[in-house]
């Protein structure tokens, strides 16, 4: 859910969002009533919403989606029929022109890393798989007179560790691809060599935040950058537009969102005036500091869009102050209470050992506790992977439904 929120919000997900994660009965854990690029695309009305795969996007976006069929992530042992029932419905949609949005959302790469890591021999194969999926899909849009227009984008919400798993920091876990694929497009082609050799960092060509498709989805396919969005345009879209005002134009939305998210962070209206020289001079915060250091890009911006004679490289400074005010947003999602947290954790170890002494005192320490300390120990091992904790409901469906069969059992054998 929290990568979910990123790519479709552009902003950034904090540790509250794990927390309702787990609570799929929450609706604050929707984003239904968020101001989304999907929400963008369905009110403009162009055509219907399509997902297929991963059933997370519809526990996200009840009611959203015109045609579904989603799939658990639950099983992981299963790496065929999970992805069959996603592409069994390409060749129909690909026929269709009613939709405006296809979302595919294969789980088969995923869960072979759980069971069996990045070099599993089931990977390539798999690999290989998906590349007939976008092969398939970019000859329809090249041949397809209703596709012509179509942006084809492949990329993951995560990716992972030597262990197959994610929901860390190390570079393979957050360095997920990202493809931008359009005949379109070909006009950005640059001559680049592919495949690269293997980075322990994952840094291939160009890096951008997973909350940068938020803004660029808005700029390429024409709607409102989402209100709590963070992210920032991705700059070597700019040249499609070949009007500097175009390009300019864009940059400003982009800003201007972003100055209202950190003045509604912030409380104060920063970025309403131009700040006096002596604030500059000693910035009182870093919301000054970044509103002292937007008056630059913001005369940059004024001069593009009036026709003025421009440097090649004059929207580096706006790229690099909408990059600085993201880190700044960024850390504010992450920015918590340790003495809290540690607290909390102490209380909750606390709780489990009075939980043990009372539970011995009452019954025998033997027997009696196996079922407890199995299903304790399977629940721990559990939460050392992601894609179990978002499914953490079906853990307790299973651990309920064998305890009322073993008791079911006992009691057939008394």
């Amino acid at each position: 859910m929290p990568r979910l929120k990123a790519i479709t919000t552009g902003s950034v997900p904090s540790f509250l969002d794990v927390v309702l994660n787990l609570d799929e009965g929450d609706e604050s854990s929707s984003l239904a009533s968020q101001d989304t690029w999907l929400a963008q695309m369905k009110a403009k009305g162009t055509g219907k919403l399509v997902i297929y795969g991963d059933d997370t996007w519809l526990k996200l976006f009840p009611g959203t989606f015109d045609r579904a069929d989603g799939t658990t992530s639950f099983f992981v042992s299963d790496f065929t029929e999970v992805d069959h029932n996603v592409t069994r419905n390409i060749a129909g949609e690909l026929q269709n022109d009613d939709w405006n949005t296809m979302i595919l959302h294969y789980l088969g790469l995923d869960h072979i890393g759980h069971k069996g890591g990045p070099r599993s021999p089931h990977m390539v194969p798999k690999q290989r798989e998906m590349d007939d999926i976008v092969n398939q899909i970019y000859k329809a849009i090249e041949t397809q007179d209703h596709l012509k227009s179509t942006l084809f984008i492949v990329c993951g919400d995560h990716g992972m560790n030597d262990a197959g798993n994610h929901g860390a920091s190390s570079p393979g876990e957050t360095s997920p691809a990202l493809l931008f694929i359009s005949p379109k497009l070909k006009g950005l082609q640059k001559n680049q060599d592919a495949p690269l050799p293997d980075t322990e960092d994952f840094q291939f060509y160009s890096t951008v935040e997973q909350s940068d498709l938020a803004p660029t989805l808005a700029a390429l396919l024409g709607f409102p950058i989402p209100k709590n969005n963070l992210g920032a345009l991705i700059p070597e879209f700019l040249s499609i537009w070949p009007k500097k005002a175009d390009q300019a134009y864009l940059l400003h939305q982009n800003a201007r969102q972003i100055q209202t998210v950190i003045s509604a962070a912030s409380g104060t209206k920063t970025f309403d005036s131009a700040l006096p020289v002596s604030s500059c001079a000693n910035p009182s915060s870093d919301y000054e500091e970044l509103a002292c250091e937007w008056q630059s890009p913001s005369n940059i911006l004024m001069s593009a869009r009036v026709g003025d004679d421009m440097d090649p490289q004059w929207a580096l400074p706006v790229t690099m102050w909408l990059r600085k005010a993201q880190e700044l947003m960024s850390g504010m999602a992450s920015n918590y209470d340790m003495s809290r947290l540690i607290l909390g954790q102490v209380a909750a170890l606390l709780a489990v050992i009075f939980s043990l002494y009372a539970a011995t005192e009452i019954v025998s320490p033997t027997s009696s506790l196996t079922p407890l300390l199995v299903i304790s120990i399977a629940y721990s091992i559990m939460m050392f992977a992601s894609s179990y904790v978002e499914e953490e409901h079906h853990f307790w469906y299973l651990a309920t439904t064998t305890w009322f069969a073993y008791l079911t059992l006992r009691g057939f054998k008394r």
